[in-house]
């Protein structure tokens, strides 16, 4: 028997089930996991503390998952040996968590890397990149998101078969049933949140990397291109980059609905037979996010650059086409390939042909070239013409994602740390 522990800096509202379903599995296995929370608040995501679930011990290191407080290095260096670890799964390989890691191996444990980055998020440059590779090949195993990732840390000197990949979960039997008992409701659901009848939907922080300014650009281009459209794009997020999508939409002249007291405040709606135009609902915590998945026509992620994309694997359990950035982490394993001609009907083959995208089709939708307006706006307009490929791709995705489910996570962890405990070095 092992004792494992599994540490997050802040907990969020992914954290809570994958240590559940991963308990249970190493449980089976005669292991106990441990679950270990250092911080109470984040300078980059805006959840609100989770109730931390039993089994979890939390060392309060502050308010900022990303900083390293150095008067608490002594006590993360002691950490491990308290709580007896045999193997620990560490996320990435810097700050507190190399602190960490070190107290593992002085403790005589095992030190598995969870990690999402791959090359296209790499920024580590000359010292920094040997020193990073230096201390990914010490590690026992790994435990990544997906592909690209695996590939990735393989390079850095970490054996490829002691590379799991599956740690970007989510709760995919929670989004499948909120957004299909959303939808059972749908005509009360979309009142109170004021909601248009169709619309494509984005979900993030109003930051650079997201990219929101191509989206809108390429909505604008969609729009032109639809006559009689009446198909909207609703932004659900909030950050530094707010006024200058205003700005844009403006610039565009694209009408821009503020939404943000939606779903909050009983008010009538402003915007009933209003033009297609930018619905901003800013930031929802995670129990409302389904009601925005459940209603749309399809999901788009258009990051420049991402880890993964948690919100794609979101879309996906809620049954969407999704439109994804070929640079995020997520495009090449939830987006699946296959030989078009089989996958796509007829009338979609000829309109991807048609628009230079068909070997950006996939089974569950498009991927793109996060810097191309153009291409993003001609994948939405098939989608939007096409309410059977919207259904049948829905469906694709739902299948897809069940492969990165949480107790998909749950096995790989098992496998990662036993994998982990093998190692002589």
């Amino acid at each position: 028997m092992a004792r494992i522990i599994i540490v997050w800096g802040l907990w969020g509202p992914y954290h809570c089930r994958r240590l559940e379903v991963f308990r249970q599995h190493a449980g089976q296995a005669g292991h106990e996991v441990i679950g270990v929370s250092l911080f109470s608040g984040s300078q980059v995501n805006q959840w609100c503390a989770s109730l931390l679930p039993k089994g979890v011990v939390h060392f309060n290191l502050g308010d900022d998952e990303t900083s390293l407080p150095v008067r608490h290095i002594g006590s993360l260096l002691m950490l491990p040996r308290k709580l007896r670890v045999d193997i620990a799964l560490l996320p990435s390989y810097d700050h507190w968590s190399l602190v960490l890691n070190a107290g593992v191996r002085m403790a005589g444990g095992r030190v598995v890397m969870m990690n999402d980055t791959h090359g296209g998020t790499a920024r580590a440059r000359g010292f920094k990149a040997a020193f990073k590779q230096r201390v990914v090949a010490g590690f026992h195993s790994g435990f990544v998101a997906g592909s690209p990732q695996r590939r990735y840390f393989a390079s850095l000197g970490l054996p490829m078969e002691k590379i799991f990949t599956g740690y970007d979960a989510v709760d995919n039997d929670y989004f499948a049933a909120r957004a299909d008992e959303i939808r059972s409701q749908k005509s009360e659901v979309r009142s109170h949140y004021d909601l248009p009848e169709r619309y494509f939907l984005s979900l993030g922080r109003f930051v650079e990397k997201k990219n929101l300014t191509t989206l809108i650009q390429a909505y604008r281009k969609f729009l032109d291109s639809s006559q009689n459209c009446q198909t909207h794009l609703v932004i659900v997020g909030s950050g530094e980059e707010g006024p200058k999508l205003h700005s844009l939409c403006q610039e565009l002249r694209l009408p821009a609905y503020d939404k943000t007291w939606a779903g909050i405040e009983n008010r009538k709606s402003k915007t009933e037979n209003e033009p297609p135009g930018v619905h901003f609902y800013g930031f929802r915590q995670i129990e409302e996010n389904p009601v925005f998945y459940a209603l749309a026509d399809a999901f788009i992620l258009p990051s420049l650059w991402e880890e993964w994309g948690l919100v794609a694997n979101e879309a996906m359990a809620s049954g969407l086409p999704v439109i994804v950035s070929e640079t995020a982490g997520c495009a090449e394993d939830l987006l699946e390939s296959s030989d078009p001609m089989e996958s796509l009907p007829l009338q979609t083959l000829t309109q991807s042909a048609q628009m230079g995208l068909l070997a950006k089709a996939r089974i569950n939708g498009f991927v793109f070239n996060p810097k191309s307006s153009d291409e993003l706006s001609r994948a939405m307009l098939i989608l939007n013409a096409s309410p059977g490929l919207r259904r049948a791709m829905g469906q694709a995705s739902r299948c897809i994602v069940e492969k990165f489910s949480c107790e998909n996570f749950a096995r790989n962890a098992l496998l990662a740390a036993q994998a982990a405990q093998a190692t002589t070095r």
